[in-house]
């Protein structure tokens, strides 16, 4: 009767062991999310990127960014390289900071660069 009770907790203990190594590949395979320096990492290349000059040929070269931050006026070369950034943001499970943005006016191609259409006391003449 040892013998049996000896095999039996042998397989328990073998069990358990095979329990937390799988255990301890779970949070690496499931992701539990980035660190606080990770996410400021990202949003801080994304910010770089964002405050660039942003050189286009004509409107539809520009966009207004999304992320980080309240919007900017953002060419589409660009925003491909902000776009894998928010990804890994969002996957990272990182937090946003709260800001309170202003309606984003429209943004177009002028001399080369893109910019918002700003006009006199916030009305945008193409949207009516």
């Amino acid at each position: 009767m040892g013998h049996d009770d000896e095999g039996a907790r042998g397989s328990r203990v073998a069990r358990w062991v095979l329990v937390g190594a799988i255990a301890g590949l779970l949070p690496s395979a499931v992701g539990c999310g980035l660190s606080e320096q990770e996410c400021m990492a990202l949003r801080s290349e994304a910010f770089d990127i964002i405050n660039e000059s942003h050189t286009c040929n004509d409107d539809t070269d520009c966009i207004a960014s999304e992320w980080p931050g309240c919007g900017k006026p953002l060419n589409l070369k660009n925003e491909s390289r902000v776009t894998p950034l928010k990804g890994k943001f969002d996957e990272g499970k990182c937090a946003e900071p709260a800001s309170e943005c202003r309606e984003i006016p429209e943004v177009y191609c002028k001399q080369g660069l893109c910019v918002f259409r700003e006009t006199v006391g916030g009305a945008n003449p193409t949207k009516k």
